[in-house]
This record gives structure tokens, sequence and C-alpha cells, in this order.
């Protein structure tokens, strides 16, 4: 056998690997997909719904590389719905923990209803935005929950990201709301502001999330005991 032809052998077997990781790829990616689809955002998290979301997001981790957003941060950047969190953070969610940093806040026995979370990432500039659509009280207020932060990048783990939240806002979700429907609706004093500036400790670690998988439209990330897949929409 010739040099020239153990390198045709060589280069057709690289193209038929490099094939076959894109096919498999493409797979996980569409399992990921299907099961996003089978969930309805808002119902329990079971354990079996989590399983199977969890077990395709592995598949799809494991496909592919952990992006290096220290070498490319503008990678993360755009406008994401949550499409999944194992935390729950779409449907019934207590007020009392989403109102604890407010003064007059943290009342227990309040609900609220999450109805769509997106966030908004620019490492580059060290912004991050999370907006919570929100409905609370009686009758149904709707109401936005939005926090800021400085948003950067691990220097030991180019794909985590921290994030130092500095600012915590409800805001009236329609014209015709006032800030004192947004009060009765979370339960909060009406003398009380309803939004606060996080006081910022350099000594307190930032919040870290582990990007575990990124491409043009998907991202997957994972906390200490929590998993959650976002698509980019913008």
């Amino acid at each position: 056998m010739s040099w020239k032809q153990l390198a045709i052998i060589v280069i057709c077997a690289g193209a038929h690997a490099a094939t076959a990781l894109a096919d498999n790829h493409a797979d996980a990616k569409v399992d990921l997909l299907t099961a996003l689809q089978a969930y309805e955002p808002g119902a329990p998290v079971t354990d079996s719904v989590l399983a199977a979301i969890d077990t395709a997001a592995a598949a799809l981790e494991a496909a592919a590389e952990p992006p290096d957003l220290a070498a490319n941060p503008a990678a993360a950047k755009g406008i994401w719905i949550n499409r999944f969190s194992s935390q729950g953070i779409v449907g019934e969610i207590d007020l009392m923990f989403m109102t604890r940093a407010l003064p007059g806040g943290g009342k227990p026995g309040r609900k609220a209803n999450s109805l769509t979370v997106v966030q908004e990432l620019d490492p580059e500039k060290r912004f991050y935005r999370n907006l919570m659509t929100m409905t609370a009280g009686e009758p149904a207020i709707p109401l936005l929950y939005i926090a800021t932060a400085d948003l950067g990048v691990a220097a030991t783990a180019p794909n985590v990201l921290e994030v130092a939240f500095h600012t915590i806002a409800f805001v009236p979700a329609r014209a015709d709301v006032t800030l004192a429907d947004v009060r009765a609706a979370l339960g909060v004093a009406a003398e009380a502001p309803l939004s606060i500036d996080v006081p910022q400790d350099p000594e307190r670690p930032p919040s870290t999330s582990t990007v575990t998988y990124l491409d043009d439209d998907l991202r997957i990330n994972r906390g200490k005991d929590y998993i959650a897949i976002l698509q980019r929409v913008r």
C-alpha cells in the first residue's frame, strides 16, 4: 500500500467519524426538543419528567464540547426564554420567597402565577437581566419581576457564568395597573418600595451557573441542584 493510499484511507475514516459525530449531535438535539415538547410549562416537575429531560440533555452535552466563554463571550449574548427548569420557575410561585428582599415583603400565604421567564445576556458588557411576567392577587394583577446583575465568566472555568445581582424590582405590566395595585397583590406594606438596590459585598461570592451546552439557539445550564434549558429568541 502506498503512502497516498494510506492517506486517502485516513482522510476517509476521519470524514466518516466527523459525520457520525454530527449525526449523534443532531439526533441528541432532536431528542431533547422532543422531551421538552412533551412537558407543559407550569406543570409539576415530576421525577419522570425530570428524568426524561435530564437524560436527553446529558446525551446532547456528551455530543459536543462545552463552550469557551472566556475566549468567545459573545456566543452567549442574546435574549433567551426559559423552556424548562427543574426549579419549576413557571407556574405557581410562593411570593414569600419572591418578595423576601423587599422591606415589608416575605409575607406567608401569598402565591403568584409565573407565565414566562426571559434572560438577557451580554457577557462582553457584563450585563444580565432576568425578567419574569406574572399575575398575582385577586383579581389577577399583571406585573413584571425584573432583576439585573453584573455578569462575568469564572477565571477558573471558561463555561461558568458568575452573576452578582444589583437591582430587583416589581413593576406594573399594564398601563391601568398602579403601584398600589402591585403592592396589594404582593402583600407588601403601602410605604414599602417595590425596587431595591442589592447591597454589594466584595467578600460574598457571586452565584454561578455552568453552561454545559451552547449553540445558536439552545443553551443548557446546570447548577448545584438544578438544570435549565433555554432557547435563544434573539
